[in-house]
């Protein structure tokens, strides 16, 4: 315990260089495959655990930042909507709480276990662990979607790391601050140029720092997304909605089970998950317009969730049968054609590296 604390207080003092260090090892597992025999697993290892590490990471850095706020008595930087959500429903179910971690953590070791797996037991043991992983995650996703009271799953589950680090780096070395003491009170409290830094000369993204008092003033305005409850950022989903939500969580497993009844080389699988996830997508935007006038009624948050599920629809071109008989080929005919120019030929060895992987690993284009 006493060495934990001890790698806490470092972090803290430290924070904003290990940040960095974090960001750098990430695009670095990105290069590795192909670099040296079993390069693929070694890279997805370091991915794996620096994402688990950086989760846990996170919820050292927002408890330092209480800590400083109730010590300094200081307001604590405003959190994201999406943290607001999230925080909401974490605080207010254990069961959203302990489901969406797990669910992150899934998120981030599925391609190591995968991979794991099909190197010690082969192809039809991998497939099983895959429809196994995917049966968990579909089990997980429906208990947050009840847990949340049939609101639409958002994307991480866990908190994101909005807490700048430089700021509370400093913060750690300079605890104490000045204050001023009421004459007939007695009460202490911080002087305003401790909370507020104003830098004319200096654009910041802590929160606390301020181009002038106008900015400061602003930041405080009300605005309908700050007034709006953590509880009403998403809609309850009713009957068109709830069943596209559904249909969404079910996707993944169901392509799955589509291959492993027709094989990977059949267009069913692909296609009924294509169907699947547009049919899902329908049926949500349709439960949105139905506000007056036939406008969409979305918030910020489901739409952000919305044009994510949108943009992994491009997934679908490095799956099943459309991968292996369309995308594929016209891959290897642009790395060949590149290979002997110089800068574009890095690119076509980038891709040609990972064409295997898309085609033997599910879960480096699965989008679940």
């Amino acid at each position: 315990m006493q060495y934990l604390q001890k790698y806490e207080d470092f972090l803290i003092k430290n924070a904003s260089q290990i940040t960095s260090i974090e960001s750098s090892l990430r695009s670095l597992t990105y290069i590795l495959p192909g670099r040296f025999h079993d390069a693929e697993f070694a890279s997805q290892a370091v991915y794996a655990a620096i994402n688990l590490v950086s989760l846990y990471h996170n919820s050292i850095l927002r408890r330092a930042a209480k800590a400083y706020a109730d010590e300094t008595r200081s307001e604590v930087a405003e959190e994201s909507t999406f943290n607001k959500y999230i925080n909401f429903w974490s605080s207010k179910s254990h069961t959203y709480k302990h489901v969406s971690t797990l669910l992150s953590v899934i998120a981030y070791t599925q391609v190591l276990m995968e991979m794991g797996v099909a190197k010690k037991w082969g192809k039809r043991t991998q497939w099983r662990w895959v429809a196994t992983l995917e049966a968990l995650k579909v089990i997980l996703r429906l208990m947050l979607f009840k847990s949340s009271g049939q609101r639409m799953t958002l994307y991480p589950t866990h908190l994101e790391r909005d807490v700048d680090p430089a700021t509370l780096a400093a913060d750690a070395e300079n605890v104490s601050v000045p204050r001023w003491t009421g004459r007939r009170t007695g009460i202490e409290i911080p002087r305003m140029d401790s909370t507020i830094e104003f830098n004319p000369m200096k654009k910041s993204k802590d929160s606390r720092k301020f181009d002038d008092i106008n900015d400061y003033l602003m930041s405080k305005v009300l605005t309908p997304e700050k007034l709006q409850k953590p509880g009403q950022m998403v809609h309850t989903m009713h009957k068109l909605g709830g069943l596209g939500e559904i249909l969404y969580i079910l996707r993944p497993l169901v392509y799955v089970l589509a291959i492993m009844r027709y094989g990977k080389r059949s267009w069913k699988p692909w296609w009924v998950s294509l169907l699947v996830e547009l049919a899902s997508q329908a049926a949500l935007r349709k439960e949105f317009d139905q506000g007056p006038g036939r406008r969409s009624n979305m918030k910020p948050l489901e739409k952000q969730e919305l044009s994510r599920r949108a943009h992994l629809l491009w997934f679908n071109l490095l799956r099943g049968a459309f991968y292996t008989n369309i995308t594929r080929p016209r891959l290897e005919r642009f790395c060949n054609r590149v290979e002997d120019k110089a800068l574009i030929s890095i690119v076509g060895n980038v891709i040609r590296t990972y064409l295997p992987l898309w085609e033997n690993v599910y879960f480096y284009t699965s989008s679940s």
